[in-house]
């Protein structure tokens, strides 16, 4: 096996238990090496240089306040040392655009939208998270966001009816977003079949399916593993 079939992930939140389950199958099948780590900190990217197998890495998830955030400078520092880097998701992401010029690469509709200036706000894709198995406790506004779009582009909701929901979510601090105060306050804010749509959308066996800092993750994974 070649050193470049090395891939080391720092994931979190953006991924659940039965993703990396797959994802480490995924890896076997390709004849990877899938090197799972929490989300990045300061200093973990000056680790991994120096180390015996060159690498990619993949970064999606990263500690805002707990800890550190990893910096651009580390990000400069793993990519002159020659190691290849990509952002997607959640920390990946906004680094990804922040690094672009020096060669960090990202992927996703949540890059995309950092990138095309759609969203400005590095709060956007904050969330709190069980700290055992990093399951997500509340929804960030960038999945809110993608929500909306949808919706309206089904014809579910009006846009004014999306743009009502998302400013109510907006008003919410990060740490209060769980979907049971989502949906307290869409049903105080929000026509009562605007209000029933989010709903069940944010019930816990629906969540999954359109989170999209998750849907950017598993996409980016995959394509690490099949580079």
């Amino acid at each position: 096996m070649s050193a470049a079939a090395t891939i080391t992930v720092f994931a979190g939140p953006s991924l659940r238990p039965a993703d990396l389950t797959h994802l480490r199958l995924l890896a076997e099948e390709r004849n990877r090496v899938l090197d799972l780590r929490p989300p990045v900190r300061r200093h973990d990217l000056a680790a991994l240089i120096g180390a015996e197998a060159p690498r990619r890495t993949l970064m999606l998830d990263g500690e805002f306040g707990q800890s550190l955030a990893v910096s651009v400078t580390e990000v400069r520092a793993l990519l002159f040392a020659g190691q290849p880097l990509t952002g997607a998701s959640s920390m990946g992401a906004l680094r990804a655009v922040e690094c672009r010029t020096i060669g960090m690469t990202g992927s996703g509709w949540v890059y995309e939208q950092y990138l095309n200036g759609s969203i400005e706000s590095d709060g956007e894709v904050a969330l709190l998270y069980d700290p055992e198995d990093y399951t997500p406790v509340t929804v960030p506004l960038v999945n809110l966001r993608w929500l909306m779009a949808e919706r309206v582009g089904e014809k579910d909701l009006t846009p004014e009816d999306a743009h009502t929901a998302l400013a109510i979510a907006r008003s919410l601090n990060f740490r209060a977003r769980r979907p049971s105060v989502l949906v307290k306050q869409w049903k105080r804010g929000l026509p009562g079949d605007a209000a029933a749509i989010l709903a069940e959308h944010l019930a816990a066996d629906r969540l999954d399916h359109w989170d999209r800092k998750r849907l950017d993750a598993l996409e980016a994974v995959r394509a690490a593993l099949s580079s």
